[in-house]
């Protein structure tokens, strides 16, 4: 499927708002932050609601096979790369911006590593606050292969009439949750993945129809330019006046797919118009912008953060005036060296890289270590207090072999789905020099802080205990993967 250009550009358009809305817009925003505009220009919850229906409007443009198996693994693996380096790298920042993360709660960390915080209301706006998004995108992943397989069996009329009794029934749910328990749940109504499915599915079957019957429709070049202008006059509309009757759904209501019905009919008429405004936005610096503005979304946060630090710590005479003239074209920069000389070499070489490893082996590796560290201090120490007083250990003897195992699984092939299936010193060896490495180089990093008097003691029998339980774990996890077959005949047919 032909790449429609036009439609990526408008993603720069909605992160824009996302911008202005977190105070990014500095003096380049006060002239024309004036009612009428203003609510336009500060619209970040409903441009996050057309994001959500482009990314199932897009995804369909991407994987919409109807003739063709769905290859889940190169799926996931697209997905996983689409997201999850740029997402890292910012969480590596607000560790950076904290600098002492120790004294933060593990789960709230492993959450947002595993990115499942908005599944978890407290921790949904924890770290990089904007990166709550993530999750939502990660379960509207999870979903598409199963709805875009049941949908080829079904009738367009059908998927349109799913969308909207999905979209009504998930508003009025939304509406209710907002009138009788907002703010108090707050972090539950406007965060939690499911409320803002709607929004993907209608973008979903707004793709599908567009598939299907869209291309081949003789709608006249008039029509569909009423049909756009229509949308974008009607969104708009609604968003003004929204602040003026407060009554009506307004604020961030509208981030749950308020306007999802009509930013699909939006997208839908800008990817099948074909006059002047389509050659526009389809120049290649707006698509450039476009395309960078994920690396601009996820990267806003930590950035604002570290440079208003920067800021405030120089001995500049007014640093909010530098920010207010420097902040909007230092992000766009940012994005824009983000996306090509971040972004980008870290997808091709993690691409490489999972190119040879089982993703499921890996996450239940890191469950395994994280199980591991919990249940040797345990075991160990069985006496509350005592096992509060290394805690301190116990922690970073964490986060070292969360981080370096990892490494090394990698870099001996112990997460390879071949060895799976090759001889027992074959299957055994990988798993057993990568557990036995990261178990020496944790107890070192250990020993030198104990040494440099940062911990109280040096737990030996924990480093035994530890080490035991991972290659235990871990042959054991691999020997199951073996029993029932898992890539057995993925590998047969290489």
């Amino acid at each position: 499927m032909k790449r429609l250009d036009q439609l990526t550009f408008t993603r720069f358009i909605a992160l824009l708002m996302v911008l202005f809305y977190h105070g990014a817009g500095g003096i380049y925003l006060r002239s024309f932050d004036i009612f009428p505009l203003s609510p336009l220009l500060h619209a970040a919850p409903t441009a996050v609601s057309f994001l959500y229906v482009l990314s199932g409007f897009v995804m369909v443009l991407v994987y919409y096979r109807p003739a063709q198996k769905f290859d889940i693994r190169s799926y996931w693996t697209a997905r996983f790369l689409r997201i999850y380096p740029l997402y890292i790298v910012s969480f590596l920042m607000v560790w950076y911006y904290y600098f002492d993360i120790s004294r933060i709660k593990p789960q709230k960390i492993l959450a947002n590593i595993f990115v499942i915080q908005a599944w978890i209301p407290k921790y949904a706006q924890s770290f990089n606050y904007a990166s709550w998004s993530m999750t939502v995108e990660f379960f509207f992943y999870a979903v598409f292969p199963f709805f875009i397989l049941w949908s080829y069996r079904q009738s367009t009329k059908k998927l349109i009439t799913v969308s909207l009794i999905l979209w009504t029934v998930s508003q009025l749910i939304s509406y209710v949750l907002w009138i009788g328990y907002f703010p108090e749940q707050e972090l539950f109504i406007v965060y939690f993945p499911l409320f803002h499915l709607n929004s993907f599915i209608t973008g979903v079957v707004g793709g599908i129809w567009y598939m299907r019957v869209g291309q081949t429709q003789e709608i006249k070049p008039v029509t569909n330019s009423l049909v756009l202008a229509a949308g974008v006059l009607f969104a708009a509309g609604y968003t003004i006046i929204s602040t003026v009757f407060t009554q009506l759904p307004h604020d961030l209501q509208p981030m749950s797919g308020l306007l999802a019905p009509i930013f699909t009919l939006i997208i839908v008429a800008l990817a099948l118009d074909k006059t002047r405004l389509s050659k526009i936005f389809s120049h290649p610096v707006l698509v450039t912008l476009g395309e960078t503005s994920f690396a601009l979304y996820i990267l806003h946060v930590p950035v604002t953060w570290i440079y208003i630090r920067a800021l405030e710590t120089s001995s500049l005479a007014d640093p909010q005036l530098v920010l207010d003239y420097t902040y909007l074209p230092l992000m766009i920069s940012v994005g824009l060296l983000a996306h090509f000389y971040v972004d980008r070499p870290l997808r091709n070489w993690l691409k490489k890289i999972l190119e040879h490893i089982s993703m499921p082996l890996l996450v239940l590796d890191l469950a395994i270590i994280a199980l591991s560290v919990y249940l040797s201090y345990r075991l160990r120490f069985d006496v509350r207090r005592e096992f509060e007083s290394y805690r301190s250990t116990a922690l970073m003897m964490f986060w070292s072999a969360f981080i370096l195992r990892t490494v090394f699984s990698v870099a001996f092939k112990a997460l390879r789905p071949e060895t799976l299936y090759g001889t027992l010193i074959q299957f055994v060896r990988p798993v057993l020099i990568s557990v036995t490495v990261g178990s020496v180089v944790v107890a070192g990093i250990i020993l030198v802080g104990y040494s440099l008097g940062r911990f109280e003691n040096f737990p030996r029998s924990v480093f035994a205990l530890d080490w035991a339980l991972t290659l235990g774990l871990s042959l054991g996890i691999r020997y199951v993967f073996r029993f029932f077959g898992i890539y057995k005949n993925e590998l047969s047919s290489v």
